[in-house]
């Protein structure tokens, strides 16, 4: 089933659901190796909600198709972001289908990201994602994982400084210094931890995810990692965080 077939299944009306701004057409000139895409009116925009990986399969081809392509897209914040570029929600086909990054998260292209712009979209495209892994498409198709095993330090500590997905069951919860840490091992430089600010914890806990009862569950979440003191991932919104289950687990403990 084409990509575009699987987004209309998963998620019909997504895009008039998640994108509340005007659509203006457009035209592409070349999509980059980085997927940021180049239009012919000189702007160069980001798709929201999509981290691309560029060395999936089929990824060359999906670029080539686009250059030259007719557009529609929606700018979804008033600014371009550091790099210049606008974050948009932009379809190849009709308004109401799940726009690009749909079609390139259900052909395996990418990963879900949490971009605040993206956020009303976040239910399709996370979908999409799916629809992806499940089929064994793109990136989903290779050995490798396309998702971390929190626990296989191993990877963990092997994987780029770079976005990834991460997920397991978290061990215990501690405090410290102003900064919530869900762990996901006992050894702090060498298993991998989610760190979260206190601010940043009081607004993922009014969402509705109890940060602090979370010891035992299974947990996904998205964003770089780094490794200046131990695997680490800081995370700022809701948006990067699903729960896969509500296993009962240890307690919590001073970090």
């Amino acid at each position: 089933m084409a990509a575009a077939a699987v987004i209309a299944a998963l998620s019909p009306g997504t895009a008039r659901a998640c994108v509340s701004v005007q659509t203006e057409a457009s035209r592409i000139a070349i999509v980059e190796d980085n997927f940021d895409i180049l239009l012919a009116d000189g702007r160069v925009a980001v798709l929201a909600g999509f981290a691309p990986q560029p060395d999936a399969p089929g990824y060359g081809p999906f670029l080539e198709r686009l250059a030259g392509g007719a557009v529609r897209l929606a700018q979804l914040e008033p600014k371009p972001d550091r790099w210049g570029r606008i974050p948009v929600w932009m379809s190849t086909g009709s308004k109401e289908d799940a726009g690009l990054a749909g079609e390139a998260l259900a052909a395996g292209l990418g990963r879900y990201r949490p971009d605040p712009a993206a956020r009303p979209c976040r239910a399709g495209l996370l979908a999409a994602e799916q629809a992806a892994r499940a089929a064994r498409r793109g990136l989903w198709s290779e050995p490798r994982p396309g998702v971390l095993d929190a626990t296989d330090t191993g990877a963990v500590l092997a994987a780029a400084k770079a976005y990834v997905v991460i997920e397991g069951r978290i061990l215990t919860i501690g405090e410290r210094r102003g900064r919530l840490y869900l762990n996901f091992g006992a050894r702090r430089t060498t298993d991998f931890s989610i760190v979260i600010s206190r601010r940043n914890a009081a607004l993922i806990e009014k969402a509705g995810l109890p940060l602090r009862k979370l010891a035992g569950r299974r947990l996904r979440a998205r964003g770089l990692l780094d490794r200046g003191f131990g695997p680490l991932m800081e995370i700022t919104s809701a948006d990067a965080l699903e729960l896969l289950d509500e296993a009962p687990g240890a307690t919590e403990t001073k970090q």
